[in-house]
């Protein structure tokens, strides 16, 4: 059994204030609507909402330096409460990796960039960056039964069908977080066993990028 490296965790149940307007002409905002993840497990929906059922939505990071270069993470979570007994349990972690070539602290700029619009392929994480860190989003879920499963590419191979795409990336402004982002998923995760699971129609709106 495997369990990914999370090393801080800001852990933020706020929940989102509605926006609203009351101009005709003017497009929503993008961003409007609460934080979430949703997904489906052999045709079964799951979702979890920020500030519902006990759940919270934060951002946090992991970064790691040795004499080769540096990986570098930050990535979203979804879980409940610590107060809440199952909170072990029914977690998903949405995390971007990225290699870099050398081992001085990655600014502000090169973190928030990590969860930049665009299209991903799936990496893995690896605290030896000579062992195979591969830049590219890993998925972590945890299950009802407290199983852990990533898409980790250490542990599988993704299928054709899977993607991962950023849609919406900006700055939270004054909030205790550095962005808010959307996107969506398809990937199959890994219990390092030889089981997997096939995560599908996956999207997310979710408090990105630890601030430092």
């Amino acid at each position: 059994m495997f369990r990914p490296v999370l090393k801080s965790f800001v852990f933020l149940l706020a929940v989102a204030l509605a926006v609203s307007c009351n101009c005709k002409d003017e497009v929503p905002p993008v961003f409007e609507g609460p934080f979430y993840v949703a997904f489906k497990i052999d045709g079964d929906s799951i979702a979890y909402e920020d500030g519902q059922n006990n759940y919270g939505n934060g951002p946090g990071i992991s970064s790691y330096e040795d004499s080769i270069g540096r990986l570098h993470s930050q990535f979203t979570t979804f879980i409940k409460s610590a107060l809440d007994s199952t909170y072990e349990s029914n977690i998903i972690t949405i995390q971007m990796v990225k290699f870099l070539s050398d081992t001085d602290p990655p600014s502000y700029n090169t973190s928030f960039m990590l969860f930049d619009i665009g299209t991903y392929d799936y990496g893995s994480w690896n605290e030896d960056s000579t062992a195979g860190g591969i830049d590219g989003a890993v998925i972590t879920y945890t299950d009802q039964n407290e199983k852990i499963w990533s898409s980790d590419r250490l542990y599988g191979q993704q299928e054709s069908w899977a993607d991962f795409q950023i849609t919406a990336h900006k700055a939270a402004g004054d909030e205790q977080f550095g962005a808010k982002t959307k996107g969506t998923f398809n990937c199959r995760v890994f219990d390092g066993m030889g089981g997997f699971l096939d995560l599908r129609d996956g999207s997310f709106h979710a408090r990105t990028i630890y601030p430092e």
